[in-house]
Protein backbone atom coordinates (compact mmCIF):
# COMPACT_ATOMS: atom_id res chain seq x y z
CA UNK A 1 0.00 0.00 0.00
CA UNK A 2 1.94 3.43 -1.03
CA UNK A 3 0.23 6.90 -0.40
CA UNK A 4 -0.71 8.67 -3.52
CA UNK A 5 -1.38 12.22 -2.68
CA UNK A 6 -1.63 15.55 -4.65
CA UNK A 7 0.50 18.38 -6.15
CA UNK A 8 -0.02 20.34 -3.09
CA UNK A 9 -0.16 17.59 -0.24
CA UNK A 10 3.47 16.77 -1.47
CA UNK A 11 4.49 20.72 -1.54
CA UNK A 12 3.46 20.86 1.97
CA UNK A 13 4.90 17.67 2.67
CA UNK A 14 8.66 19.23 1.47
CA UNK A 15 7.49 22.01 3.96
CA UNK A 16 7.20 20.09 7.02
CA UNK A 17 10.30 18.78 5.70
CA UNK A 18 12.57 21.66 5.72
CA UNK A 19 10.88 24.19 8.16
CA UNK A 20 9.93 21.79 10.95
CA UNK A 21 12.30 19.30 10.70
CA UNK A 22 15.10 21.44 9.39
CA UNK A 23 15.82 19.45 6.52
CA UNK A 24 17.40 21.52 4.08
CA UNK A 25 15.97 22.14 0.34
CA UNK A 26 19.65 21.33 -0.96
CA UNK A 27 19.74 17.99 1.36
CA UNK A 28 16.41 16.98 -0.02
CA UNK A 29 17.57 17.81 -4.01
CA UNK A 30 20.95 16.10 -3.54
CA UNK A 31 18.92 12.77 -2.27
CA UNK A 32 16.73 13.13 -4.85
CA UNK A 33 19.55 13.76 -7.95
CA UNK A 34 21.34 10.78 -6.01
CA UNK A 35 17.85 8.58 -6.35
CA UNK A 36 17.18 9.32 -10.04
CA UNK A 37 20.68 8.79 -11.18
CA UNK A 38 20.82 5.22 -9.33
CA UNK A 39 17.77 4.59 -11.17
CA UNK A 40 19.38 5.72 -14.50
CA UNK A 41 22.56 3.44 -13.86
CA UNK A 42 20.48 0.90 -13.40
CA UNK A 43 19.06 1.29 -16.87
CA UNK A 44 22.16 1.79 -18.54
CA UNK A 45 24.41 -0.91 -17.32
CA UNK A 46 21.31 -3.77 -18.32
CA UNK A 47 21.59 -2.25 -21.32
CA UNK A 48 24.97 -1.42 -22.38
CA UNK A 49 24.34 1.84 -22.74
CA UNK A 50 26.62 5.11 -21.10
CA UNK A 51 25.57 8.15 -22.99
CA UNK A 52 23.23 10.63 -21.34
CA UNK A 53 21.51 14.04 -21.93
CA UNK A 54 19.76 15.55 -19.10
CA UNK A 55 17.28 18.42 -20.82
CA UNK A 56 16.92 20.45 -17.96
CA UNK A 57 14.07 23.52 -17.00
CA UNK A 58 15.00 26.15 -14.54
CA UNK A 59 12.73 24.73 -11.59
CA UNK A 60 13.91 22.62 -8.80
CA UNK A 61 13.15 19.59 -11.08
CA UNK A 62 15.71 21.01 -13.17
CA UNK A 63 18.09 21.13 -10.28
CA UNK A 64 17.49 17.68 -9.92
CA UNK A 65 18.63 16.68 -13.33
CA UNK A 66 21.51 18.88 -12.69
CA UNK A 67 22.24 17.17 -9.73
CA UNK A 68 21.60 13.64 -11.47
CA UNK A 69 23.89 14.85 -14.76
CA UNK A 70 27.01 15.69 -12.11
CA UNK A 71 26.54 12.11 -10.80
CA UNK A 72 26.79 10.01 -13.20
CA UNK A 73 29.29 11.76 -14.68
CA UNK A 74 31.44 11.24 -11.43
CA UNK A 75 30.50 7.61 -12.17
CA UNK A 76 31.98 7.57 -15.21
CA UNK A 77 29.49 7.55 -18.07
CA UNK A 78 29.05 10.07 -20.37
CA UNK A 79 26.62 12.75 -19.73
CA UNK A 80 25.51 16.27 -21.34
CA UNK A 81 22.98 18.81 -20.46
CA UNK A 82 20.91 20.83 -22.50
CA UNK A 83 19.47 23.34 -20.33
CA UNK A 84 16.64 26.45 -22.12
CA UNK A 85 15.72 28.22 -19.43
CA UNK A 86 16.50 31.64 -18.53
CA UNK A 87 16.09 31.89 -14.83
CA UNK A 88 16.66 29.83 -12.13
CA UNK A 89 15.39 28.47 -9.09
CA UNK A 90 18.38 28.85 -6.02
CA UNK A 91 18.41 25.19 -6.07
CA UNK A 92 18.65 24.79 -9.60
CA UNK A 93 21.40 27.49 -9.77
CA UNK A 94 23.28 26.00 -6.79
CA UNK A 95 23.39 22.32 -8.97
CA UNK A 96 23.97 24.23 -12.56
CA UNK A 97 27.36 25.45 -10.65
CA UNK A 98 28.46 22.23 -9.32
CA UNK A 99 27.88 20.40 -12.51
CA UNK A 100 31.41 20.38 -14.66
CA UNK A 101 30.60 18.19 -17.67
CA UNK A 102 29.31 19.47 -21.32
CA UNK A 103 26.45 22.03 -21.91
CA UNK A 104 24.14 22.83 -24.72
CA UNK A 105 22.18 25.93 -25.71
CA UNK A 106 20.24 23.87 -27.81
CA UNK A 107 18.95 20.38 -28.56
CA UNK A 108 21.59 18.38 -29.52
CA UNK A 109 21.33 16.25 -32.82
CA UNK A 110 23.60 13.24 -31.29
CA UNK A 111 22.13 10.53 -30.32
CA UNK A 112 22.33 9.18 -26.55
CA UNK A 113 21.46 6.00 -25.23
CA UNK A 114 19.47 7.75 -22.47
CA UNK A 115 17.20 11.13 -21.92
CA UNK A 116 16.94 12.32 -18.53
CA UNK A 117 13.61 14.52 -18.57
CA UNK A 118 13.98 17.27 -16.24
CA UNK A 119 11.98 20.07 -17.83
CA UNK A 120 8.75 20.62 -15.26
CA UNK A 121 7.79 19.19 -11.96
CA UNK A 122 4.54 18.39 -10.37
CA UNK A 123 3.78 22.47 -10.31
CA UNK A 124 3.22 22.85 -13.92
CA UNK A 125 0.00 23.40 -15.38
CA UNK A 126 -1.72 24.16 -18.77
CA UNK A 127 0.19 23.14 -21.82
CA UNK A 128 3.86 23.96 -22.39
CA UNK A 129 5.27 26.44 -24.48
CA UNK A 130 8.15 27.95 -26.90
CA UNK A 131 11.66 26.32 -25.66
CA UNK A 132 9.86 23.79 -23.38
CA UNK A 133 7.00 22.49 -25.83
CA UNK A 134 10.43 22.39 -28.46
CA UNK A 135 12.32 20.33 -25.52
CA UNK A 136 9.77 17.92 -25.12
CA UNK A 137 8.72 17.49 -28.51
CA UNK A 138 12.53 16.86 -29.31
CA UNK A 139 13.00 14.29 -26.30
CA UNK A 140 9.79 12.39 -27.57
CA UNK A 141 11.01 12.13 -31.08
CA UNK A 142 15.21 10.82 -29.94
CA UNK A 143 14.64 7.57 -30.10
CA UNK A 144 16.54 7.15 -26.82
CA UNK A 145 15.31 5.87 -23.75
CA UNK A 146 13.61 8.46 -21.44
CA UNK A 147 13.62 8.31 -17.74
CA UNK A 148 11.41 11.14 -16.25
CA UNK A 149 12.28 12.74 -12.83
CA UNK A 150 9.13 12.51 -10.58
CA UNK A 151 6.31 13.13 -13.36
CA UNK A 152 6.88 13.03 -16.95
CA UNK A 153 6.90 16.65 -18.40
CA UNK A 154 3.76 18.40 -18.96
CA UNK A 155 1.89 16.03 -16.95
CA UNK A 156 -0.68 17.71 -14.59
CA UNK A 157 0.43 16.33 -11.50
CA UNK A 158 -3.17 15.86 -10.09
CA UNK A 159 -5.42 15.04 -13.13
CA UNK A 160 -3.18 13.17 -15.61
CA UNK A 161 -4.42 15.38 -18.13
CA UNK A 162 -1.53 16.63 -20.93
CA UNK A 163 -1.39 16.23 -24.16
CA UNK A 164 1.85 17.34 -24.95
CA UNK A 165 3.91 15.37 -22.68
CA UNK A 166 7.44 13.28 -22.01
CA UNK A 167 6.22 10.12 -22.71
CA UNK A 168 8.98 7.78 -20.47
CA UNK A 169 9.91 4.63 -20.25
CA UNK A 170 10.56 4.60 -16.74
CA UNK A 171 9.61 7.73 -13.88
CA UNK A 172 11.77 8.02 -11.13
CA UNK A 173 8.54 9.15 -8.34
CA UNK A 174 10.34 11.35 -5.72
CA UNK A 175 9.11 11.15 -2.27
CA UNK A 176 5.53 9.53 -2.59
CA UNK A 177 3.40 9.23 -5.73
CA UNK A 178 1.66 11.80 -7.41
CA UNK A 179 -2.26 11.47 -8.44
CA UNK A 180 -1.65 12.13 -11.49
CA UNK A 181 0.65 9.46 -12.50
CA UNK A 182 -1.72 7.01 -12.06
CA UNK A 183 -4.51 9.31 -13.48
CA UNK A 184 -5.51 10.51 -17.30
CA UNK A 185 -2.83 10.08 -19.68
CA UNK A 186 -0.72 9.30 -16.22
CA UNK A 187 -0.67 5.51 -16.98
CA UNK A 188 0.05 6.44 -20.77
CA UNK A 189 3.26 7.99 -20.24
CA UNK A 190 4.73 7.35 -17.62
CA UNK A 191 6.12 3.81 -18.55
CA UNK A 192 7.12 1.96 -15.12
CA UNK A 193 7.04 3.70 -12.24
CA UNK A 194 9.60 3.80 -9.12
CA UNK A 195 9.17 5.45 -6.08
CA UNK A 196 12.34 6.64 -4.07
CA UNK A 197 11.92 7.75 -0.43
CA UNK A 198 14.16 10.88 0.19
CA UNK A 199 13.19 11.51 3.43
CA UNK A 200 10.45 13.54 2.88
CA UNK A 201 7.51 13.49 5.51
CA UNK A 202 4.48 13.83 5.32
CA UNK A 203 3.64 15.62 9.20
CA UNK A 204 -0.06 13.87 9.32
CA UNK A 205 -1.59 10.19 7.54
CA UNK A 206 -1.97 10.06 3.96
CA UNK A 207 -5.63 10.29 3.15
CA UNK A 208 -4.82 8.54 -0.24
CA UNK A 209 -3.49 5.11 -0.66
CA UNK A 210 -2.52 2.96 -3.74
CA UNK A 211 -3.79 -0.75 -3.06
CA UNK A 212 -2.20 -3.59 -4.15
CA UNK A 213 -2.06 -7.38 -4.00
CA UNK A 214 -1.47 -7.90 -0.24
CA UNK A 215 -4.41 -5.26 0.61
CA UNK A 216 -6.41 -7.50 -1.90
CA UNK A 217 -5.60 -10.75 -0.50
CA UNK A 218 -6.52 -9.48 2.93
CA UNK A 219 -10.17 -9.87 1.65
CA UNK A 220 -9.82 -13.23 0.94
CA UNK A 221 -8.11 -15.01 4.28
CA UNK A 222 -7.54 -18.70 4.46
CA UNK A 223 -10.77 -20.30 5.77
CA UNK A 224 -11.41 -21.79 8.72
CA UNK A 225 -12.39 -26.03 8.60
CA UNK A 226 -15.17 -25.08 10.83
CA UNK A 227 -17.24 -23.11 9.05
CA UNK A 228 -20.56 -23.63 6.90
CA UNK A 229 -22.26 -21.41 4.01
CA UNK A 230 -23.61 -18.96 6.28
CA UNK A 231 -20.42 -18.02 7.74
CA UNK A 232 -19.84 -16.54 4.27
CA UNK A 233 -22.65 -14.56 3.82
CA UNK A 234 -25.59 -14.28 1.44
CA UNK A 235 -25.47 -11.69 -1.77
CA UNK A 236 -28.58 -10.87 -4.03
CA UNK A 237 -28.36 -9.72 -7.59
CA UNK A 238 -30.96 -7.58 -8.23
CA UNK A 239 -31.01 -7.17 -12.14
CA UNK A 240 -31.79 -7.84 -15.81
CA UNK A 241 -34.47 -6.32 -18.16
CA UNK A 242 -35.86 -7.81 -21.59
CA UNK A 243 -33.25 -5.29 -23.44
CA UNK A 244 -30.69 -6.47 -20.89
CA UNK A 245 -30.89 -10.01 -19.75
CA UNK A 246 -27.14 -10.43 -19.94
CA UNK A 247 -26.30 -8.20 -17.18
CA UNK A 248 -27.86 -10.60 -14.31
CA UNK A 249 -26.46 -14.00 -15.46
CA UNK A 250 -22.91 -12.17 -15.68
CA UNK A 251 -23.23 -10.75 -12.43
CA UNK A 252 -24.31 -13.69 -10.97
CA UNK A 253 -21.47 -15.85 -12.24
CA UNK A 254 -18.91 -12.97 -11.09
CA UNK A 255 -20.89 -13.47 -7.28
CA UNK A 256 -20.91 -17.48 -7.00
CA UNK A 257 -17.13 -17.06 -8.42
CA UNK A 258 -16.44 -14.42 -5.13
CA UNK A 259 -16.68 -16.37 -2.11
CA UNK A 260 -19.96 -15.42 -0.72
CA UNK A 261 -21.97 -18.70 1.04
CA UNK A 262 -25.52 -18.31 -0.93
CA UNK A 263 -26.25 -16.04 -4.22
CA UNK A 264 -29.60 -15.01 -5.00
CA UNK A 265 -30.28 -14.11 -8.46
CA UNK A 266 -33.79 -12.00 -9.01
CA UNK A 267 -34.87 -11.18 -12.54
CA UNK A 268 -38.18 -9.83 -13.96
CA UNK A 269 -40.84 -12.52 -13.95
CA UNK A 270 -40.08 -12.59 -18.04
CA UNK A 271 -36.38 -13.23 -17.61
CA UNK A 272 -36.78 -16.28 -15.49
CA UNK A 273 -37.03 -19.02 -17.97
CA UNK A 274 -33.51 -17.66 -19.79
CA UNK A 275 -32.00 -17.89 -16.40
CA UNK A 276 -33.10 -20.99 -15.21
CA UNK A 277 -30.61 -23.85 -15.46
CA UNK A 278 -28.29 -21.53 -16.15
CA UNK A 279 -26.73 -21.64 -12.62
CA UNK A 280 -27.85 -24.30 -10.26
CA UNK A 281 -25.86 -23.38 -7.22
CA UNK A 282 -28.20 -19.78 -7.33
CA UNK A 283 -31.34 -19.11 -5.85
CA UNK A 284 -33.57 -17.88 -8.88
CA UNK A 285 -36.47 -15.55 -8.51
CA UNK A 286 -38.75 -14.19 -10.04
CA UNK A 287 -39.68 -10.61 -9.65
CA UNK A 288 -42.58 -8.37 -10.07
CA UNK A 289 -42.59 -7.22 -13.69
CA UNK A 290 -44.32 -5.02 -16.30
CA UNK A 291 -43.59 -5.34 -19.56
CA UNK A 292 -39.89 -7.20 -19.04
CA UNK A 293 -38.44 -4.58 -16.54
CA UNK A 294 -38.97 -4.71 -12.68
CA UNK A 295 -42.32 -3.25 -11.15
CA UNK A 296 -42.03 -2.06 -7.50
CA UNK A 297 -43.71 -4.07 -5.19
CA UNK A 298 -42.99 -3.75 -1.70
CA UNK A 299 -43.46 -7.40 -0.06
CA UNK A 300 -41.57 -9.09 -2.37
CA UNK A 301 -38.66 -6.74 -2.01
CA UNK A 302 -38.85 -7.43 1.79
CA UNK A 303 -37.73 -10.85 1.53
CA UNK A 304 -34.21 -9.67 0.36
CA UNK A 305 -33.58 -7.43 3.37
CA UNK A 306 -31.91 -10.69 5.52
CA UNK A 307 -29.10 -10.92 2.96
CA UNK A 308 -25.94 -8.92 3.62
CA UNK A 309 -25.62 -7.43 0.30
CA UNK A 310 -27.72 -6.51 -2.22
CA UNK A 311 -26.38 -5.44 -5.58
CA UNK A 312 -28.87 -3.53 -7.72
CA UNK A 313 -29.04 -1.60 -11.76
CA UNK A 314 -27.36 -3.30 -13.50
CA UNK A 315 -29.27 -3.91 -16.81
CA UNK A 316 -32.51 -2.50 -15.29
CA UNK A 317 -33.10 0.38 -17.99
CA UNK A 318 -33.92 3.66 -16.18
CA UNK A 319 -37.36 4.37 -15.05
CA UNK A 320 -39.04 5.52 -12.04
CA UNK A 321 -39.87 2.04 -10.63
CA UNK A 322 -36.35 1.56 -10.78
CA UNK A 323 -35.74 4.72 -8.73
CA UNK A 324 -38.76 3.34 -6.49
CA UNK A 325 -36.68 0.18 -5.51
CA UNK A 326 -33.81 2.05 -4.82
CA UNK A 327 -35.63 4.37 -2.94
CA UNK A 328 -37.11 1.17 -0.81
CA UNK A 329 -33.87 -0.35 -0.46
CA UNK A 330 -31.70 2.78 0.77
CA UNK A 331 -34.16 3.50 3.13
CA UNK A 332 -35.72 -0.07 4.86
CA UNK A 333 -32.44 -2.12 3.87
CA UNK A 334 -29.66 -2.68 6.65
CA UNK A 335 -27.13 -4.13 4.89
CA UNK A 336 -24.25 -3.19 2.50
CA UNK A 337 -26.29 -1.91 -1.14
CA UNK A 338 -24.21 -1.72 -4.19
CA UNK A 339 -26.02 0.71 -6.51
CA UNK A 340 -24.95 0.06 -10.47
CA UNK A 341 -26.00 1.14 -13.99
CA UNK A 342 -29.52 2.46 -14.30
CA UNK A 343 -29.95 2.34 -10.35
CA UNK A 344 -27.98 5.55 -10.56
CA UNK A 345 -29.51 6.67 -14.09
CA UNK A 346 -32.73 6.55 -12.74
CA UNK A 347 -31.53 8.13 -9.33
CA UNK A 348 -30.05 10.88 -11.57
CA UNK A 349 -32.83 11.23 -13.68
CA UNK A 350 -35.90 11.03 -10.90
CA UNK A 351 -34.30 12.17 -7.24
CA UNK A 352 -30.75 11.47 -6.13
CA UNK A 353 -32.05 12.60 -2.83
CA UNK A 354 -32.74 9.65 -1.80
CA UNK A 355 -29.13 8.76 -1.25
CA UNK A 356 -29.67 11.00 1.88
CA UNK A 357 -30.68 9.68 5.30
CA UNK A 358 -29.92 5.62 4.00
CA UNK A 359 -29.85 3.12 7.26
CA UNK A 360 -27.62 0.63 5.30
CA UNK A 361 -23.86 0.99 4.09
CA UNK A 362 -24.25 1.68 0.64
CA UNK A 363 -21.46 1.43 -2.88
CA UNK A 364 -21.98 3.19 -6.11
CA UNK A 365 -20.09 2.23 -8.97
CA UNK A 366 -20.57 4.46 -11.90
CA UNK A 367 -18.58 5.01 -14.75
CA UNK A 368 -17.29 8.59 -15.51
CA UNK A 369 -20.81 9.56 -17.52
CA UNK A 370 -22.79 7.78 -15.09
CA UNK A 371 -21.39 9.89 -12.12
CA UNK A 372 -21.80 12.96 -14.13
CA UNK A 373 -25.24 12.77 -14.65
CA UNK A 374 -25.30 11.98 -11.06
CA UNK A 375 -23.53 14.67 -9.67
CA UNK A 376 -24.57 17.28 -12.14
CA UNK A 377 -21.11 18.04 -13.76
CA UNK A 378 -19.96 17.58 -17.51
CA UNK A 379 -18.11 14.75 -18.36
CA UNK A 380 -15.24 16.47 -19.32
CA UNK A 381 -15.14 18.02 -15.31
CA UNK A 382 -15.43 14.44 -14.18
CA UNK A 383 -12.59 13.46 -16.17
CA UNK A 384 -10.54 16.35 -15.24
CA UNK A 385 -11.22 16.43 -11.61
CA UNK A 386 -12.99 13.09 -10.79
CA UNK A 387 -11.25 12.07 -7.64
CA UNK A 388 -12.00 15.46 -5.76
CA UNK A 389 -15.31 15.40 -7.18
CA UNK A 390 -15.72 11.64 -6.22
CA UNK A 391 -15.10 12.38 -2.15
CA UNK A 392 -16.89 15.55 -2.40
CA UNK A 393 -19.87 13.19 -3.32
CA UNK A 394 -19.04 11.00 -1.08
CA UNK A 395 -18.50 12.87 1.99
CA UNK A 396 -21.80 14.72 0.84
CA UNK A 397 -23.91 12.07 0.67
CA UNK A 398 -22.79 9.71 3.39
CA UNK A 399 -22.00 7.03 0.63
CA UNK A 400 -18.83 5.37 -0.83
CA UNK A 401 -18.24 5.95 -4.56
CA UNK A 402 -16.20 4.16 -6.80
CA UNK A 403 -15.33 5.88 -9.86
CA UNK A 404 -14.35 2.97 -12.46
CA UNK A 405 -11.50 3.68 -14.81
CA UNK A 406 -8.46 2.39 -16.02
CA UNK A 407 -7.23 3.48 -12.74
CA UNK A 408 -9.86 2.85 -10.46
CA UNK A 409 -10.91 4.88 -7.41
CA UNK A 410 -12.96 4.42 -3.98
CA UNK A 411 -13.55 6.92 -1.56
CA UNK A 412 -16.13 7.56 1.43
CA UNK A 413 -15.38 11.00 1.29
CA UNK A 414 -12.29 10.87 4.12
CA UNK A 415 -9.73 8.42 2.84
CA UNK A 416 -9.56 7.22 -0.87
CA UNK A 417 -8.34 3.82 -2.37
CA UNK A 418 -7.17 3.76 -5.68
CA UNK A 419 -6.22 0.43 -7.75
CA UNK A 420 -4.25 0.63 -10.53
CA UNK A 421 -4.58 -3.66 -12.04
CA UNK A 422 -6.75 -3.08 -14.75
CA UNK A 423 -6.04 -3.23 -18.44
CA UNK A 424 -7.54 -2.37 -21.64
CA UNK A 425 -9.08 -6.34 -21.99
CA UNK A 426 -11.81 -5.00 -19.96
CA UNK A 427 -13.05 -1.95 -22.03
CA UNK A 428 -16.24 -4.09 -23.29
CA UNK A 429 -19.60 -4.11 -22.31
CA UNK A 430 -20.35 -6.59 -19.21
CA UNK A 431 -17.02 -5.52 -17.27
CA UNK A 432 -19.63 -3.23 -14.84
CA UNK A 433 -21.56 -6.37 -14.27
CA UNK A 434 -18.78 -8.64 -13.67
CA UNK A 435 -17.42 -5.95 -10.93
CA UNK A 436 -21.05 -5.27 -9.34
CA UNK A 437 -21.03 -8.88 -8.45
CA UNK A 438 -17.62 -9.84 -7.43
CA UNK A 439 -18.67 -6.65 -4.54
CA UNK A 440 -21.65 -8.01 -3.38
CA UNK A 441 -19.83 -11.00 -2.85
CA UNK A 442 -17.38 -9.75 -1.06
CA UNK A 443 -19.47 -7.24 0.84
CA UNK A 444 -21.64 -9.94 1.79
CA UNK A 445 -19.09 -11.67 3.82
CA UNK A 446 -18.86 -8.82 5.96
CA UNK A 447 -16.03 -6.32 4.60
CA UNK A 448 -17.69 -2.60 4.40
CA UNK A 449 -18.59 -0.68 1.02
CA UNK A 450 -14.50 0.86 0.62
CA UNK A 451 -12.52 -1.72 0.65
CA UNK A 452 -15.28 -4.37 -1.09
CA UNK A 453 -15.14 -1.30 -3.45
CA UNK A 454 -11.52 -1.73 -3.69
CA UNK A 455 -11.27 -5.52 -3.82
CA UNK A 456 -13.67 -5.87 -6.41
CA UNK A 457 -11.79 -3.51 -8.47
CA UNK A 458 -8.44 -4.95 -8.10
CA UNK A 459 -9.65 -8.12 -8.71
CA UNK A 460 -11.48 -7.56 -11.72
CA UNK A 461 -8.15 -6.57 -13.09
CA UNK A 462 -5.88 -8.96 -12.38
CA UNK A 463 -8.82 -11.63 -13.88
CA UNK A 464 -8.80 -9.44 -16.90
CA UNK A 465 -5.26 -9.88 -16.92
CA UNK A 466 -5.19 -13.58 -16.62
CA UNK A 467 -8.13 -13.62 -19.15
CA UNK A 468 -6.13 -11.21 -22.06
CA UNK A 469 -3.03 -13.48 -21.61
CA UNK A 470 -5.11 -16.92 -21.64
CA UNK A 471 -6.36 -15.39 -25.17
CA UNK A 472 -3.50 -14.26 -26.17
CA UNK A 473 -4.69 -10.44 -26.95
CA UNK A 474 -6.77 -7.53 -25.46
CA UNK A 475 -8.82 -7.48 -27.90
CA UNK A 476 -10.78 -10.70 -27.95
CA UNK A 477 -11.54 -10.98 -24.07
CA UNK A 478 -15.01 -10.94 -23.32
CA UNK A 479 -17.01 -10.77 -19.37
CA UNK A 480 -17.36 -14.06 -19.39
CA UNK A 481 -13.59 -14.98 -20.17
CA UNK A 482 -12.74 -12.40 -17.03
CA UNK A 483 -15.61 -14.25 -14.78
CA UNK A 484 -13.37 -18.03 -15.30
CA UNK A 485 -10.38 -16.09 -14.45
CA UNK A 486 -11.86 -15.19 -11.57
CA UNK A 487 -10.47 -18.16 -9.17
CA UNK A 488 -6.68 -17.91 -10.62
CA UNK A 489 -6.74 -13.96 -10.24
CA UNK A 490 -7.89 -15.28 -6.18
CA UNK A 491 -5.07 -17.31 -6.05
CA UNK A 492 -2.81 -15.18 -6.86
CA UNK A 493 -3.36 -12.25 -5.14
CA UNK A 494 -0.90 -12.35 -2.51
CA UNK A 495 1.99 -12.14 -4.88
CA UNK A 496 0.60 -9.98 -7.11
CA UNK A 497 1.77 -6.31 -7.59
Amino acid sequence: MQKVLTCAQMRAADRYTIEELGVPSAVLMERAGAAIADEAEKRLRASGGRSVLAVCGGGNNGGDGWCAARLLSERGFATAVYSFAEKLSPDCAAQREKYRGKVYSSFPEEKFDLILDAVFGTGFRGAPEGAAAEAIARINAAGAFVLSADIPSGLNGDSGAGDLCVRAGLTVAIGELKRGLLLGNGADVCGKIVRRDIGISLGQPADSVLWEGEDAASLFPPRKKNTHKGSFGKAVILAGSAAYSGAPLLACAAALRSGCGYTQLAVPAELFPLAAGKFPEAILTAAPSAKGAFAYDEAFLRTLLKAESIAFGMGCGPSREVCRIARFLLSEYGGTLILDADALNSLAEYGADALRGHRCGVLLTPHPKEFSRLCGKSLSEVLENGADLAKAFAAEYGVAVLLKGHVSLVTDGTRTLYTASGTPALAKGGSGDVLSGVAAAIAARGFSPVPAGAGASYLLGRAGRIAAAAQGNEYSVVASDVIASIPAAIARLADAE
